[in-house]
């Protein structure tokens, strides 16, 4: 097989991430159950997003618990999921759809099924200058946002950098109104309405009011997707910065009525504020902080409203609470990270007409083939970090 250039990981305690030549692999894999196993078809990647599961993966490798991510065979993972590839075969741009695997509904695999992720799991991603994808699994940009024949335009390379994390919450959405369906139908059942309108209720009630604690990637793109499709609900979103930056101010200036609460000294105070700004207490209460914290403030400080849904989209911290009042209030938690193919088709369509650009900038990839550990710590860490990185592999398929 040949070999190219480009950013993978590897166990090791202080170089868990390089940058240089690595062999590419083609093995067959199925986009799911029941269709057939094929190859990949070589792509060049012409601009990747830096999402921090790259951050949490190199700390894997340092501490020497990256073997089971490594694709079969293999010693190292080239990295990343978020970006646009050409496909020299078909002349044409494509969004990788990263989730696959043999089971009927990779996002829900069952213990018999097994599943892979490109640049994340079993299966090396886009962070090199070409690599093999499964020709079903690269996706379409519509025709009226980047016509045939024309170079993809920056602003809306810097927009479809975001399609996996988009991806993800469209299927958080969508996890949570199945839940609130099943959750509460029966509380507006009890009010005298029929089953399907108290079904359609428990939805529309259930996102009524909404707090988002944290508001890195995932948390602005979930408020954005929740108040598409429920314009009239209320939302909160909860992050460490001073009112007015550069993240809640985004959607304030393009979704107005979405508030913004700065955490304050201690958590009984953060709940306080938020359910003054809320008007009341949450129904949905959203955890995209990756710090456990965010619990602490749902439960122990009572914030999460009775028959409320808790839905952990953070990695890392525990979640916690008191059997005896979290009984009795009906609460629910789940926690689901994955998306399929009609959602990463769905967040292409919708982010090719938002304005995320605006938190995107771009770096240099000789910035990143210098020292990647550095730029990555610039990128995850730098006190100035934009909200997403992105590097360019391939200056010339970009206007």
């Amino acid at each position: 097989m040949p070999s190219t250039e480009g950013t993978y990981l590897v166990n090791h305690a202080t170089r868990p991430l390089r940058f240089g030549e690595v062999n590419l692999i083609n093995p067959p894999r199925r986009e799911r159950r029941g269709l057939p196993a094929r190859e990949g078809i070589l792509c060049r990647t012409v601009c990747t997003g830096f999402c921090g599961t790259d951050w949490e993966l190199m700390q894997m490798g340092a501490r020497g618990e990256l073997t089971p991510k490594f694709p079969a065979g293999q010693q190292r993972l080239i990295n990343g999921h978020e970006g646009v590839v050409w496909v020299p075969e078909q002349q044409r741009y494509a969004i990788v759809l990263i989730r696959g695997g043999d089971a009927w509904d990779p996002s829900r695999f069952e213990a018999d099924e097994s599943y892979f992720e490109y640049g994340c799991d079993g299966a090396d991603g886009l962070m090199s200058r070409e690599g093999y994808y499964h020709p079903e699994m690269l996706l379409t940009i519509p025709a009226e946002h980047l016509p045939p024949g024309e170079l993809l335009a920056r602003r809306l390379a810097a927009r479809l950098v975001f399609c996996d994390p988009m991806a993800c919450m469209l299927f958080q959405r969508e996890r949570i109104e199945d839940l609130l369906i099943g959750h509460n139908w029966r509380l507006y059942a009890a009010r005298g309405l029929e089953r399907e309108a108290a079904m359609d209720w428990a939805v529309t009630d259930g996102f009524a009011r909404v707090v988002i604690y944290g508001l890195g990637g995932a948390g602005i793109l979930g408020a954005i997707a929740i108040r598409e499709k429920y314009p009239q609900a209320r939302i909160v979103t909860v992050g460490r910065s001073e009112p007015g930056g550069d993240r809640d101010g985004f959607l304030a200036k393009h979704w107005p009525g979405i508030e913004y609460v700065q955490t304050r000294a201690s958590a009984q105070q953060t709940a306080d504020a938020i359910a003054t700004a809320l008007g009341g207490r949450p129904r949905v209460f959203i955890g995209a902080s990756g710090n456990a914290i965010e619990a602490e403030i749902a439960f122990d400080c009572g914030l999460l409203d009775n028959n409320g849904i808790y839905a952990s989209f953070s990695l890392g911290p525990r979640v916690s609470y008191d059997t005896m009042p979290f009984g009795f209030r009906n609460q629910l938690i789940f926690g689901a990270i994955n998306f399929r193919r009609d959602h990463m088709e769905a967040a292409i369509e919708l982010l090719c007409r938002l304005p995320v650009d605006e938190l995107v900038r771009e770096r240099l990839l000789d910035d990143l083939a210098a020292d990647p550990i550095a730029f990555y710590h610039d990128v995850y860490r730098g006190p100035d970090r934009p909200l997403k990185t992105m590097v360019a592999w391939d200056r010339e398929m970009m206007e």
